[in-house]
């Protein structure tokens, strides 16, 4: 029996206006699960974003201490000059470490006015030539050993907490939005289901005049597969207002170390599709299952 699409659009909008509820709850439920999924999707990038930014140009400071003498920083300057692993290294005096220091508390004057240039430690800013992370602490804690060397502190530690984070993060927001897919995969399941039962009678009738099981499964599938879709766009609509909310947030507060969390169009326009497959495929599954599942009945 060959299927018309008239036939299909027509079935497929009655099911829909026939069950409005569950239609609705089914809608919402997609959208939220998917909105975790892609709130998990929106941190990880941001992550990948900030490694790869300190994977460019990773550094890592050399502390001196307060009382080093001259010739103890000349003795950490020729290490760092003769290192055949270092690619640059550049030395911050006091007057420069004390600018910096205004930079970052230049809205707490009470801070500012207790510190002098002279209460601050010299420092040296130190690019390796290998920007892994592991080669990038082991380099380190070799000038950690040297006289005058206070401390060394490595930009990978940043990485690696906020890393952490952000996994734990990630993780949670996925099994949550795993165990939301599997409530919209049943909650549709019951919709079609539902559906099918409320027209029990004209199935019977087209199984008794010919229709193979492909037709009468077409309407039911499709309006899982559109309620599926529905939802994955409002869960894009939501991960993209996140996505201006963090990115209003970074800007306001003039913090762009964390640019990489506010995503570009390129990147939201691939999370979303990766929702829209995701609602798809919950939409197709939880009906085409339903309808099987009836069908051999």
């Amino acid at each position: 029996m060959a299927v018309r699409v008239d036939y299909i659009v027509k079935e497929t909008a009655y099911n829909i206006i026939r069950n409005p509820s569950l239609s609705i709850a089914t809608v919402l439920t997609v959208a939220v699960s998917l909105s975790l999924l892609g709130a998990a999707l929106l941190i990880q990038q941001g992550v990948n974003g900030l490694q790869t930014r300190f994977k460019d140009d990773v550094e890592f400071i050399i502390w001196i201490k307060q009382d080093a003498t001259d010739e103890q920083i000349q003795s950490v300057e020729r290490a760092l000059d003769e290192s055949p692993v270092v690619e640059s290294s550049v030395f911050i005096n006091r007057t420069q470490t004390f600018s910096e220091f205004e930079e970052y508390f230049a809205e707490s004057p009470e801070v500012l006015a207790a510190v002098t240039p002279e209460d601050l430690p010299t420092s040296f800013r130190v690019v390796p030539v290998n920007p892994d992370l592991s080669v990038v602490e082991q380099l380190g804690r070799q000038f950690q050993e040297l006289a005058g060397v206070r401390q060394v502190d490595f930009a990978g530690d940043y990485i690696r907490r906020l890393n952490q984070f952000s996994s734990a993060a990630s993780i949670t927001m996925t099994v949550a939005a795993l165990a939301s897919g599997l409530a919209s995969s049943l909650l549709m399941y019951n919709t079609i289901r539902t559906a099918l039962f409320a027209r029990r009678r004209e199935v019977e009738v087209m199984r008794l005049v010919g229709a193979t099981n492909w037709f009468i499964r077409i309407p039911f599938m499709l309006e899982g597969l559109l309620q599926g879709l529905v939802g994955a766009a409002f869960s894009a609509a939501s991960v993209w207002g996140l996505n201006r909310v963090v990115g209003d947030a970074v800007r306001n507060a003039d913090f762009r170390l964390f640019d990489s969390f506010a995503l570009d169009g390129a990147q939201l326009g691939a999370i979303a599709l990766i929702l829209l497959g995701a609602g798809a495929l919950i939409g197709a599954v939880g009906s085409g299952v339903a309808v099987s599942r009836y069908l051999e009945a």
